[in-house]
């Protein structure tokens, strides 16, 4: 049970390595301009093996229960699917359900967890191997590996990593179920990772420029972070953060080059994005937006 492109690692190990019976995915979504409905990336991987995929628009319901005792399966996998499990599905398969959960949890339960990762400045994480029960990821933990993060990583790096790292514990946990003992959380460090919000990408120029330059890396590419010129909307997609003391007012731009003044720190921007514009270097958008210095930017 899988859709985005983070679940597509695991399934591509669980085809060389395992039988899948089935796949279970979100239904194709209508995108482009042409509205086309579009398989997710996991259905796809599995109609190029032939794989019987399933896209119900719940879980909750007696006939897909009992599609799914059906399946001659011993687990079930889940990976971000974006739909919750209920419990006699957890409970449906000898093994249960394993899922690959991308944070050192318990810290970042829920939706978010490799956003709010690179939001709140970790520079520590894991990948855990998750026996799913009725909590939000509170299962006991069957296999954990810890990395470190660069400095700056971005959410396309830490995503990829996660993906590739998830899906190689996976087949080790499935090679080795019988002999692990799992682990339970610890009840200390909960934190949760809620679901990103279009509100939450607003900058706040009296936070620190580290802390703003967290915000754009993760939060690239949605909701992104953002400030108004002009009454216009417009998102940093990269940037870097100067450790440097200044005078200004937060919010303040203190060259030509888009340098503005942070709570703490000053925010160098590198690449942005006007609302319904295509995304442009500093360079080529100030040649066609000119943010004086001095402005003092909301």
């Amino acid at each position: 049970m899988g859709t985005p492109e983070f679940a597509v690692p695991a399934l591509k190990k669980l085809i060389t390595h395992h039988e899948v019976k089935a796949v279970f995915t979100q239904q194709p979504k209508a995108k482009g301009r042409g509205l086309n409905l579009a398989k997710s990336p996991i259905h796809q991987l599995a109609f190029e093996h032939q794989i019987p995929v399933y896209t119900p628009s719940t879980l909750r319901n007696d006939e897909v229960i009992n599609l799914i005792n059906k399946v001659n399966a011993d687990i079930i996998v889940v990976i971000a699917y974006g739909f919750i499990v209920p419990k006699a599905i957890l409970e449906a398969k000898k093994y249960g359900c394993l899922n690959i959960h991308p944070s050192d949890l318990p810290r970042h339960r829920g939706a978010a967890p490799l956003q709010r990762t690179i939001i709140e400045g970790d520079r520590k994480s894991s990948v855990c191997i998750m026996r799913m029960d009725t909590g939000l990821d509170t299962g006991d933990i069957f296999m954990k590996e810890d990395f470190y993060l660069e400095e700056r990583t971005t959410l396309e790096e830490l995503h990829n990593k996660c993906a590739n790292l998830g899906a190689e514990l996976l087949i080790k946990t499935l090679a080795n179920i019988d002999n692990i003992v799992p682990i339970t959380q610890p009840s200390d460090g909960v934190t949760y990772a809620h679901k990103l919000t279009k509100e939450e990408g607003k900058i706040n120029w009296h936070e620190s420029a580290y802390k703003i330059d967290c915000k754009i890396r993760g939060m690239n590419p949605w909701p992104g972070a953002y400030f108004s010129y002009n009454d216009k909307i417009i998102k940093i997609l990269e940037a870097e953060y100067l450790n440097a003391d200044h005078h200004f007012n937060s919010g303040t731009v203190i060259s030509d080059k888009l340098e503005i003044a942070c709570g703490s720190g000053i925010l160098r921007v590198k690449k942005l994005q006007q609302e319904s514009k295509k995304a442009l270097n500093i360079e080529e958008f100030l040649r066609g937006t000119n943010i004086l210095k001095d402005t003092v930017l909301k």
